[in-house]
């Protein structure tokens, strides 16, 4: 992936599957926000269906997660049984601003 994954808001995902064949990690580097946490539930899906069994984890230990997406993700997580990695030595949980357009009024 180039560049700093850390500061691109386009979120990108890659499913690596080990060598043993145990275990399913789906890596998100990026932004995390609740608009792309609908892109990703259905690749975590279409990954645990041919999983069959295997032990799948989220890792988004790279990705920058909008506080409000990260609630969300918690909750997912546990109903669909999920771990989801965030990185232990740095929060990269934040409260960015929305990306909703702004309005503003002219002067008169």
């Amino acid at each position: 992936m180039k560049g700093n994954t850390l500061t691109s808001e386009k979120l990108s995902v890659v499913v690596r599957v080990d060598v043993d064949g145990e275990q399913i990690q789906i890596a998100a580097t990026g932004r995390v926000t609740l608009t792309s946490l609908q892109g990703l539930y259905p690749v975590v899906q279409r990954t645990k269906s041919l999983g069959s069994g295997l032990d799948v984890r989220m890792d988004l230990s790279e990705a920058t997660v909008d506080a409000d997406a990260l609630d969300e993700l918690q909750l997912y997580a546990g109903l669909c049984e999920i771990p989801v990695l965030l990185s232990p030595e740095k929060s990269n949980v934040t409260a960015l601003p929305s990306r909703a357009p702004r309005l503003t009024t002219a002067a008169a």
